[in-house]
C-alpha cells in the first residue's frame, strides 16, 4: 500500500509535468500518422499522374542510338509478341530548343517527339492524325510559355544524333543540330496525350510533336527511330516495386527484341569481302 500511495502522490504532485508529457506524445503520434497518410496520398497521386502521361504505354524501349523503324512491324508479326502484347508504335524521342518566331519567346529542354498516325492509334486518341509535312502539335504548357497559338510558327532545334557526343574532343561541333520550321496545327490537352512523357516529373510537360518522317529526313536518319512504346495484353499496372507478370524473370519482351533485332539495330554494318580462298566478314559501326 505504501508503494501505491507513493505513486498516487507523485502523480498528483507532478500532474502538470505528466499532462505535458501526455500532450506531447499525443501530438507526436498525430503528426506521424498525418505524415504517413499525406505521404501515401502524394505517392498515389504521383503514380496516377505518371500513368496518365504514359497513356497506353506499359513498356518503353529507348536506345542511345537509332534502330530500324521496321523493328516495330517485325515484333507485331511475331505470334509470341501478339500473345503477350496488344500493340507497339515507333517514335523518336529527343530534347530540343523551341522558339516562337513571332514573339521570339524561347523554351529549352523541351521534349521533342517524332510521331505519325500510329502514335494516336496506339493511344486510342480518336479524331487525331499527323502532324504532317511542316506541322506541329504543342502541349498546353509549352504553348503558354511561348505564347503560341494555332497557325503560329515555331522553330524546333534538335541535336543531330551521333555516335560521338558533341561535347567530346572528337565531336562534330561544326554540325551540331538541325532546326525545323513548323506551323502550329493544334494545342493538345492532357486527354489528347498533350502531356505525354516517358520521364517522371511533377511539373507541367513542355512537349512538341513533330512529323516523324520530316524529323528523320532533316536528321538524315531515314526510317530510323530510337524508341518503341509497347502495351501489355490485359496485365494490370502495378507500382514499380510490385511484382507483376511482366517482371524481369517473366518478361518476354527482351527475348523478342533479341530475336527480331538485326545488326543495323545495334549500330553495326556487315560487309563481305571475297578473295581466292575465303569470304571475310567485316563488322563496323554505321
Amino acid at each position: 500500500m505504501k508503494s501505491r500511495d507513493l505513486v498516487l502522490r507523485g502523480l498528483r504532485h507532478y500532474w502538470r509535468t505528466n499532462l505535458a508529457v501526455i500532450a506531447g506524445v499525443a501530438t507526436a503520434v498525430a503528426v506521424l500518422a498525418g505524415a504517413l497518410l499525406v505521404g501515401d496520398s502524394v505517392r498515389g497521386s504521383l503514380r496516377d499522374l505518371v500513368l496518365e502521361r504514359l497513356g497506353r504505354a506499359d513498356r518503353v524501349v529507348v536506345a542511345t542510338t537509332m534502330f530500324r523503324e521496321a523493328l516495330a512491324d517485325d515484333l507485331q508479326r511475331d505470334p509470341a509478341f501478339e500473345a503477350a502484347f496488344t500493340g507497339v508504335t515507333p517514335l523518336i524521342v529527343m530534347q530540343g530548343f523551341v522558339t516562337e518566331q513571332g514573339s521570339g519567346r524561347r523554351a529549352s529542354r523541351v521534349q521533342v517527339y517524332g510521331v505519325d498516325d500510329r502514335f494516336w492509334r496506339f493511344h486510342q486518341v480518336g479524331g487525331r492524325s499527323g502532324p504532317a509535312n511542316r506541322e506541329a502539335f504543342l502541349s498546353r504548357a509549352l504553348a503558354a510559355d511561348l505564347g503560341a497559338a494555332e497557325g503560329g510558327t515555331v522553330l524546333v532545334r534538335v541535336e543531330r544524333p551521333s555516335a560521338i557526343p558533341i561535347e567530346s574532343l572528337h565531336g562534330q561541333k561544326e554540325d551540331p543540330g538541325r532546326t525545323l520550321r513548323l506551323t502550329v496545327r493544334a494545342v493538345l490537352e492532357p486527354a489528347q496525350m498533350g502531356d505525354f512523357s516517358i520521364q517522371p516529373q511533377q511539373g507541367s510537360v513542355r512537349a512538341v510533336f513533330v512529323p516523324l518522317s520530316r524529323l528523320q529526313q532533316d536528321l538524315e536518319q531515314k526510317q530510323l527511330v530510337n524508341a518503341l512504346l509497347v502495351s501489355d495484353r490485359g496485365l494490370p499496372r502495378q507500382s514499380p516495386e510490385g511484382a507483376t507478370a511482366g517482371a524481369p524473370g517473366n518478361d518476354p519482351l527482351p527475348a523478342l527484341l533479341k530475336q527480331q533485332a538485326r545488326f543495323e539495330d545495334y549500330g553495326l554494318s556487315l560487309r563481305l569481302f571475297e578473295d581466292d580462298r575465303q569470304a571475310i566478314a567485316v563488322f563496323g559501326t554505321k
